[in-house]
């Protein structure tokens, strides 16, 4: 190569270099403010979620503050409800893709013939429920509470915990006068005097303590409840829209790993996102374990509540479903295999 053909090779080889640096330095500057996991792989996916406003969707509030709807490609639009039963009445309604919701509320459409599907437990707790009554009238004892007028949320754990409490103290439920009210309703229910008792569960059991002060007193029971809450689809939605059930899981798996490592920003996030004194949060979070799993525990507690369901006439079903046929397991297993713990 003569002299002048090698200075020409020179300069088109730092021509080059310059040009390949410059690329890589404009892709790193772009990760680097934007976050090489906040980019999403696929075009957004539009998903609307009806959250129980409540602590036990805490998983739910953290993957929506955090981005992580986003980051897996879906822009999740929020609705917000006092507790699951209004919000997984949105998603039978066709108004909302993925409800919050406990147990009870999903076992009893399932019994009056609705076509759902848990697709993950995002927590479980025991104490979480408990039983708030008037001490300044009378009322000290659990046997106290015969007679008395008590306010329950029918149709969900507040209505499970309240039967299965006065079941274990010898109350018979003929023996009480039960009025239906709505959960952010009971904690001035019973400051009023509109009833004696509530059976409620936080953040409401909280605020109910919170407003009766002295006047007030607690009875709980860990033994004789353990929740779950979850995320609830249509059977339908979930079996046309496989793809979109594992974005949705893997940006909880995400919220999961970030609530354990940072439980302080957690609540702030969760405290901001619902509403709900930060004060309020510390109880019902120190009992609480927030994972994405599917364990024996939600099939066993909706067995039983089943069982309750019948004995009271709740719905006109006269047998215990298969809830193996209501869980959606496909997801979960691509997403996180481990975290199944269901016989099947």
């Amino acid at each position: 190569m003569n002299q002048k053909r090698a200075g020409s090779y020179k300069r088109q080889v730092a021509v080059w270099t310059a040009v390949i640096l410059s690329v890589l330095a404009a892709g790193s500057y772009f990760l680097i403010r934007n976050g090489a996991n906040d980019k999403p792989v696929t075009p957004t996916e539009k998903v609307t979620i009806a959250y129980a406003a409540i602590p036990h969707s805490a998983l739910a509030a953290v993957a929506q503050k955090q981005g992580y709807y986003r980051q897996e490609g879906l822009e999740a639009i929020a609705h917000l409800h006092p507790y699951g039963k209004p919000a997984l009445r949105e998603v039978l309604e066709g108004k909302a893709d993925f409800a919050t919701v406990a147990e009870t509320p999903f076992i009893l459409e399932v019994m009056k013939g609705e076509k759902v599907s848990i697709i993950a437990t995002i927590y479980t707790a025991r104490g979480d429920h408990a039983i708030i009554a008037r001490k300044d009238l009378g009322i000290l004892l659990p046997s106290d509470l015969k007679g008395r007028k008590i306010g329950a949320t029918l149709g969900t754990t507040s209505d499970f915990f309240l039967d299965a409490f006065l079941a274990v103290n010898g109350i018979s439920t003929r023996d009480v006068t039960v009025t239906d009210v709505k959960q952010e309703e009971l904690p001035d229910a019973i400051a009023t005097g509109a009833v004696e008792a509530v059976s409620v569960f936080y953040p409401y059991l909280g605020i109910a303590k919170k407003r009766l002060g002295a006047r007030g007193i607690a009875f709980y029971d860990t033994a004789i409840y353990f929740q779950t809450f979850n995320i609830a689809a249509k059977q339908e939605f979930v079996q046309r829209h496989p793809k979109t059930v594992k974005k949705m899981l893997r940006a909880l798996v995400k919220a999961e790993e970030f609530l354990k490592g940072n439980p302080a920003e957690a609540q702030r996030i969760v405290s901001d996102f619902y509403g709900i004194d930060i004060e309020t949060l510390r109880d019902p979070w120190s009992a609480a374990d927030f994972a994405v799993t599917l364990d024996q525990s939600l099939v066993l507690s909706m067995e039983d509540e089943s069982r309750w369901a019948i004995k009271k006439k709740l719905t006109g079903e006269k047998k215990i479903p298969n809830y193996l046929h209501y869980i959606y397991f496909e997801g979960l297993e691509s997403v996180k295999p481990e975290a199944i713990r269901i016989l099947r």
